[in-house]
């Protein structure tokens, strides 16, 4: 398939008409369109999907409802028509395929999709197709299920990693995905025909065998594993439809906490605010409520002057007090020295005798200290009642009211600011807050946790029955075995057809098991090659594939690398997309749309060097970070057929201007 051109209209934000036409030249064959974030290059790459498919994507490739779809500057002016038209080559043949939306005739004011109608018209070779053929028609060169590999952009190439995980509910939808664009949904459906055939012809089986003699008591058995084999299956396709919904509805609550994250954060912000607020006029109430209290100590600071003079005083007594207590008991000293010398005759310092005339010395001695002691006696003092006063009035001097009001006042003074500063935030924030509704965003966070664990649950619940029902599939097929045993000859046709459609289920299921191998190993050989081409490192030796069709990158030695950076990742997901595509059709146009967030200059290079080749048109929506002069334009000069810009004419309408 070729494509030709794209002509939009009132689609998203281009008003009116704008037309984008693709690169004819196979060796000028790359189309480029710059443009800002958020200014529409995704929509461009919806065009394509809605002309073919009726179909356009958001994040997490979510459906975008029909009625958001119109231009709003055009809806605004009463212009409530939108058309896609799409204008390719297929197999030697010329096709326009052209798919328009219109408000429905009763319908004022259209809010939602049921308020419109789509049609689709397509011409082949001019030749008008019928309404009720053009779907057949696009599923001959561009089924659905194959689009993905030739329209995405860098969310797509995140899902892939997923297909690494094992037992990932979003690398199961894409492992499915891929099987079915590589044709193994024709033997699987062939399958389960067969097995619902198998499974009538077992219930007439043992409907039969309750007639015969011996048979009875298996027959019953048989039929009460059958109901049950029902019953679990019927349960498995009602919780897999619950399922779909609650997964549905917690990525739409994820996207809506995820779009309100800054409302939900205000919310948190603004009730600690309030709560602080709250603590701070607590704070400034027991403050003042201190300051009340010191009143009653207010006469201290009156009498302090005369205190600290009495405490001088005081002091200075003691201290004399402690002089004389040390002259008296150093006069004590001396005095019992000298009357134990003189009562013993004998000299206190060489031990010898003293005579007359030194005893008489000592005796004067003796006489002037104890005339000494008499005197200091008169002089004697209450030190402990000194002391005890002292202490008294240090206790009144040690709290001063006046710092302790000083304290207190500069307290005040500083919650009084932080309060005004709270105060002043919190009104900031009511007003951020006022036309939003953060008791909302918080529900939604109390509804993603349940559903949350609803979803973890019936994830176990499915688990639970699928293991029942594999039980009651092989109890089944031992009751079956028995109830042909014996038969033998006289097998009744109902038992023939049981063993012939149990036959030809197992011979679908190793067909089945064949193709997905050699489909692996022919996807593993072309993203290889499509690897080792792209990665800058070139000690790689290829790329394995698991039975997810999940890649892992081979190092040197031939062992797994385990770890890989995001642009690896890239690397191998673009792998990927490139051998499953060339493992299904021939060369045909690749659309992405920014791709190349996560990738270094030299990755990029290798890229645009390689996909223009493997690509019958390579067509690259990019902001000019992705694709300036440095990050590889040179790789693709000598490709580009065309080059488009994105301009900005209002917040809901941009413009596609032709560079060359």
């Amino acid at each position: 398939m070729k494509l030709i051109r794209l002509t939009l209209t009132n689609f998203m934000p281009y008003k009116g008409e704008t037309i984008l036409d693709f690169p004819q030249d196979p060796d000028r064959n790359t189309l480029i369109v710059l443009g800002d974030n958020m200014r529409g290059k995704t929509s461009l790459l919806n065009g394509i999907r809605w002309a073919f498919y009726q179909k356009a994507q958001g994040r997490h490739l979510r459906a975008i409802p029909l009625h958001l779809m119109p231009n709003r500057d055009a809806v605004a002016e009463g212009d409530w028509t939108m058309e896609a038209r799409i204008e390719f080559e297929a197999g030697g043949v010329y096709y326009d395929l052209r798919r328009e939306a219109k408000k429905r005739a009763t319908v004022s004011r259209p809010d939602r999709p049921e308020d419109y109608q789509v049609f689709a018209f397509m011409k082949k070779d001019g030749a008008a197709v019928a309404a009720s053929d053009i779907e057949a028609e696009i599923n001959r060169f561009a089924p659905e299920q194959v689009s993905r590999f030739f329209l995405f952009d860098g969310e797509l190439l995140q899902e892939y990693e997923e297909l690494l995980v094992e037992g990932s509910e979003q690398g199961k939808k894409i492992k499915d995905a891929i099987e079915q664009a590589l044709g193994v949904p024709a033997l699987i459906n062939g399958r389960d025909d067969l097995q619902a055939l198998w499974k009538r012809a077992q219930k007439e089986q043992g409907k039969e065998a309750s007639l015969v003699a011996g048979l009875e008591a298996v027959a019953e058995s048989f039929s009460k594993w059958s109901a049950r084999r029902d019953m679990f299956e019927a349960d498995i396709v009602t919780l897999k439809a619950q399922q779909v919904a609650v997964r549905e509805e917690r990525r739409s609550l994820e996207d809506s906490i995820a779009e309100s994250e800054s409302v939900y954060a205000h919310k948190i912000e603004l009730d600690a605010k309030r709560e602080r607020l709250k603590q701070i006029f607590t704070g400034i109430e027991s403050k003042e409520s201190f300051k009340r209290s010191l009143a009653a100590d207010a006469w201290r600071d009156l009498v302090r002057p005369r205190l600290l003079k009495k405490r001088d005083q005081l002091q200075a007594r003691l201290a004399g007090a402690s002089k004389l207590a040390s002259q008296q008991a150093k006069l004590q000293y001396q005095i019992e020295h000298l009357q134990e010398h003189l009562g013993d005759s004998v000299c206190p310092t060489c031990g010898q005798r003293v005579e007359n005339v030194d005893r008489a010395a000592q005796q004067r001695q003796l006489d002037d200290l104890l005339g000494e002691r008499a005197a200091l006696a008169w002089c004697d003092v209450n030190s402990e009642d000194i002391a005890a006063r002292h202490r008294a009035l240090e206790k009144v001097l040690s709290t001063s009211v006046r710092s302790r009001v000083r304290d207190a006042d500069s307290d005040l003074s500083n919650l009084e600011v932080e309060s005004a500063r709270v105060e002043s935030r919190i009104d900031e924030l009511e007003e951020e807050l006022f036309e939003q509704n953060p008791d909302a965003v918080i529900r939604m966070r109390q509804r993603l946790q349940a559903v949350t664990r609803d979803e973890a649950k019936g994830q176990i619940e499915i688990e639970d029955r699928e293991k029942k029902l594999a039980e009651a599939d092989r109890e089944i097929q031992s009751l079956t075995q028995r109830m042909n045993a014996r038969a033998g000859q006289n097998s009744t046709r109902a038992a023939v057809m049981s063993k012939i459609f149990g036959a030809l289920h197992g011979v679908f299921d190793a067909s089945i098991d064949n193709l997905r191998t050699n489909l692996r190993a022919i996807v593993e050989k072309n993203a290889t090659d499509a690897f080792l081409r792209m990665s800058t490192q070139k000690s790689y030796r290829g790329l394995s594939i698991n039975a997810n069709y999940g890649l892992t990158i081979l190092g040197p030695d031939g062992e797994c690398v385990p770890l890989r950076s995001a642009g690896a990742e890239q690397v191998v997901a673009l792998s990927l997309i490139d051998g499953l595509s060339r493992a299904n059709r021939a060369p045909g146009p690749v659309v992405m749309d920014t791709p190349f967030g996560r990738l270094d200059t030299k990755h990029r290079h290798n890229i645009l060097s390689y996909l223009p080749d493997s690509a019958r048109q390579f067509i690259l929506f990019v902001h000019d970070g992705e694709l300036g002069e440095s990050a590889g334009m040179e790789s693709l000069a000598h490709r580009i057929g065309g080059k488009y810009e994105i301009q900005e004419v209002s917040s809901n309408q941009s413009r596609l201007r032709r560079m060359s």
